[in-house]
């Protein structure tokens, strides 16, 4: 099992490590980390994080996506106001323009010498963040990530490892194993998996109180889904307690019309609260590593400061120092 930290190419991460490979190296061998799961390979720079910490990526996000992909000119304007924003936002207008986008970030990574890729399963439009009254059901979602990932690696020449990952809008929540077995199924790529993202499982049940019902929620969750178990390759290992936060909010916004343009400034700083990513402090967490027996198990988590990073590593090693 390699341990590992999330660490980007911005430059609110690179200005941390002062642009120094050896300054991540140090922080890496400082807290036994054995090294990097990357986001945003594209801007990667091989002097500054070396190949041999790379171990896996993380591709690209796009929230909405669906609209785009299913060509509803009239949903997109709606929420993107132009069709010069929506090029912006998605690099074109046309599928193959995000198709490519991966298909450069999947070279990048077979190029670092990546174990692996995340993908994202998940698809919200800016309101449905606030509101949760979603508009695609989770088998559309699935469906429709199937298709880009079929399109993503047609005559791709790479062999890596691609694991997708849960959130708790629609798409692949974790929740129903049918829906999981799904997408295994409908994606022809061989060689797949999942990447279980324990703060993102624990946001579906907004009734999770402490640390150890979410533990055991996790564990519930897993065992439910019998043999495909199996195919959890990863955990991204963070903590979320927001489900008083999220049932409040729901509350508020349905007593109000939501202005678009208020929450668009809003809405990361909603998403934080809503996705804490801080680590878990409850030594009983080690029974999900112990359950799961994953490859990689990836701290990721959201900091302000290279210190609070540095404190979050420490807490979780802790709960897991036993193992």
């Amino acid at each position: 099992m390699l341990k590992l930290i999330n660490l980007s190419t911005y430059k609110y991460d690179m200005d941390r490590f002062h642009c120094d490979s050896l300054e991540i190296t140090n922080l890496l061998e400082k807290h036994n980390m054995h090294g990097i799961e990357l986001l945003n390979p594209i801007m990667w720079d091989e002097n500054i994080i070396s190949t041999k910490t790379i171990k896996g990526v993380h591709l690209k996000y796009y929230p909405v996506w669906l609209d785009f992909w299913n060509n509803n000119t009239k949903e997109l304007l709606r929420q993107f106001g132009s069709m010069d924003e929506v090029k912006s936002y998605y690099g074109g207008t046309t599928r193959e323009s995000i198709i490519e986008g991966y298909r450069k970030e999947i070279r990048v990574a077979d190029k670092m010498g990546a174990k692996y890729v995340v993908f994202h399963v998940a698809h919200v439009q800016l309101e449905h963040v606030y509101t949760y009254n979603f508009t695609y059901s989770n088998e559309e979602v699935i469906d429709a990530t199937a298709e880009l990932v079929n399109e993503v690696f047609k005559g791709l020449d790479t062999n890596i490892k691609i694991l997708f990952e849960n959130l708790w809008w629609p798409g692949l929540t974790m929740i129903h194993k049918d829906a999981v077995y799904r997408l295994l199924e409908k994606v022809d790529y061989h060689n797949k998996g999942i990447m279980l993202d324990t703060g993102h499982l624990m946001n579906t049940n907004f009734n999770i109180k402490d640390e150890k019902q979410g533990i055991q929620y996790i564990l519930d969750t897993i065992n439910n889904l019998g043999e495909l178990k199996h195919f959890i390759k990863g955990i991204h290992l963070n903590c979320s307690l927001s489900g008083e936060y999220v049932m409040e909010e729901i509350k508020k916004v349905s007593k109000c019309e939501l202005i678009y343009d208020e929450i668009k400034e809003s809405v990361l700083f909603h998403v934080m609260k809503l996705d804490m990513h801080k680590p878990f402090t409850d030594g009983d967490v080690k029974k999900i590593i112990e359950l799961i027996k994953p490859e990689y198990v990836v701290y990721e988590f959201i900091t302000t400061s290279l210190e609070e990073f540095e404190e979050y590593i420490t807490i979780q090693n802790k709960a897991l120092e036993t193992l």
